[in-house]
């Protein structure tokens, strides 16, 4: 391989800091699927023809299109995720946790906030691993169904202002980011705009301090990123985030601990995915966390570059492959 070969590679990602990786370690690359990547040689009508379903064609500037660059591209395990906090007396109603995830327009952020930086979510894992978005099941962006459970629980706009009301108290949550990751706020302040379409006040509070806070539990909804599969493993999200430290909502569910442990002591990879699949399904069925986008990363090199690709856990792009024709 030509030994300058690596300074012909420019990257525009914004790559996920190191994480402390699963129990379960493997020599070999991570399997995945080439579904969820991408390439933008293409010109903007070809992209659109071959994929539909990405709303934004050029998220990667002069690079676009141009002869002189290759660009790949996939979703990668960084995910924009939402807790709820399990002993707010509002977040104990299962209605309003289920409003708020069908009042946010995921597809609207990604597409428009992100400028197709960011794939729409259903879980913690992108639709490239296998117990990723396309096998599970969650509700989608739907504001008069968001307004009808809101109904179902009282929450009605008795006054006219816009928002709803019950007893004679508006419904306004508390929802806690942090500004060092700029999707963030930019993600409260989307939500903030489409929850009010469905008459939820939300009061964000954007804080360098939200360690703290969160755990003291002063929020109502807690909405951070994590690389919820640092070595492509699914363990880590769930043990750390789901049942350890980080569950800052205090979620409880004893089958989603039992089924957490048992992952933990399952080695072989089809029947851990299969535990990562219902894991997921566990907690979107009890609407106790929420997933908005997961962030595209981006790999620009020298159109003579080959064996380069993306991957949607960060670490695998720079493999015995590369090389410089």
């Amino acid at each position: 391989m030509h030994k300058q070969s690596f300074a012909e590679c420019h990257s525009l990602a914004t790559k996920a800091p190191l994480t402390r990786p699963s129990m379960h370690f493997s020599s070999k690359i991570p399997e995945v699927s080439k579904k969820n990547s991408w390439s933008f040689q293409l010109k903007p009508q070809e992209f659109k023809q071959k994929n539909p379903g990405i709303s934004i064609v050029n998220p990667w500037g002069l690079f676009s299109y141009n002869p002189d660059y290759t660009i790949n591209s996939c979703a990668t395990s960084r995910c924009f995720f939402g807790q709820f906090n399990m002993e707010s007396e509002l977040m104990q109603d299962q209605n309003i946790r289920k409003a708020v995830e069908m009042g946010i327009d995921k597809d609207g952020f990604c597409s428009v906030i992100m400028e197709g930086r960011g794939v729409p979510a259903k879980a913690a894992f992108p639709s490239s691993f296998s117990y990723g978005n396309d096998a599970v099941e969650t509700v989608s962006y739907d504001p008069e169904g968001a307004k009808k459970l809101l109904e179902e629980s009282g929450w009605t706009d008795t006054d006219g202002d816009g928002y709803v009301d019950k007893d004679g108290e508006k419904l306004s949550i508390n929802w806690l980011t942090y500004p060092t990751r700029l999707e963030q706020p930019k993600l409260a302040e989307y939500a903030q705009a489409t929850l009010k379409d469905i008459g939820i006040d939300v009061v964000v509070n954007n804080t360098s301090d939200h360690m703290t806070i969160a755990k003291n539990g002063d929020f109502d909804v807690y909405v951070s990123s994590t690389t919820t599969a640092p070595t492509g493993d699914p363990e880590y999200f769930f043990t750390s985030t789901v049942t350890g430290a980080k569950n800052y909502g205090n979620y409880q569910n004893e089958e989603v601990t039992k089924l957490t442990d048992q992952l933990h002591q399952t080695f072989d990879k089809d029947e851990r995915a299969k535990l990562a699949v219902e894991l997921q399904q566990d907690i979107l069925d009890d609407d106790a966390f929420f997933f908005v986008s997961h962030l595209n990363m981006g790999i620009v090199t020298k159109s003579n570059v080959t064996g380069m690709a993306a991957h949607p856990c960060d670490y695998y792009e720079i493999t015995a492959d590369l090389d410089v024709e």
